[in-house]
């Protein structure tokens, strides 16, 4: 549903820069894509696209704002001086929306092994592209996943978790999303900058549930975990 209405989002703004030049072309208004700050439309657009696909986050709210400020300056509404001194308590209240919004992690109980390394294990990607990979299979093994400026999704609800797995996450400026059995355990750990894992699988299962470690990086993306 996110992902549709990022599409919409942009088709939304494709009709209306379309019927902007139509306009302009008839002589009803004037228009003009390259106004003044037109530039800063590469920071605020993708920041937008990434709230509606994974909601409110550290790097994407902090990219709007810093675009918008762009915008307000180049348009005379703001000047150098005042942006720049908004810069700093901008970033101090995002930093705290973040927060006190922060995911929760569920780590390994002690005594618990993740399964072997990923040396041979396969891998799916999306770079600037958005992929859906469906697998209804038995899963013997882990995956290294990797979202670059793009969205992944993989749907594991249909297949069956033989045995604990092992998965490794990479969103940079993308997102990464898990669909998973309600039955399943998932251990999270990870690194994030201007990025959140959300894992919104339930916690309190029997302890011979099957098991998922997932190891999660995010610079200024995210990884979303849900049956």
């Amino acid at each position: 549903m996110k992902q549709q209405w990022s599409r919409i989002l942009w088709g939304i703004l494709l009709i209306l820069a379309g019927l902007g030049y139509a306009g302009d072309v008839m002589g009803f208004w004037h228009f003009d894509l390259f106004f003044a700050g037109w530039w800063s439309l590469f920071i605020i657009i993708p920041c937008v696209v990434s709230i509606v696909e994974n909601g409110f986050d550290t790097g994407n709210s902090l990219g709007l704002v810093f675009g918008l400020m762009l915008l307000f300056s180049a348009q005379g509404i703001l000047s150098w001086h005042r942006m720049i001194q908004l810069l700093f308590p901008a970033l101090l209240i995002i930093l705290g929306i973040g927060l006190l919004a922060r995911p929760r992690q569920v780590p390994v109980p002690a005594g618990e092994v993740p399964p072997a390394d990923l040396g041979h294990a396969p891998e799916l990607s999306a770079v600037f592209s958005q992929e859906t990979r469906r697998i209804a299979n038995t899963i013997t093994g882990g995956a290294r996943l990797t979202a670059v400026f793009g969205s992944l999704t993989v749907d594991l609800r249909d297949a069956v978790i033989a045995q604990d797995i092992q998965l490794e996450t990479t969103a940079v400026f993308g997102s990464v999303h898990l669909l998973l059995p309600e039955n399943t355990l998932v251990y999270t750990k990870g690194v994030s900058l201007f990025g959140r894992t959300h894992n919104l699988m339930p916690s309190s299962l029997p302890d011979n549930s099957p098991k998922i470690y997932l190891d999660a990086t995010n610079v200024f993306g995210s990884t979303h975990v849900q049956p």
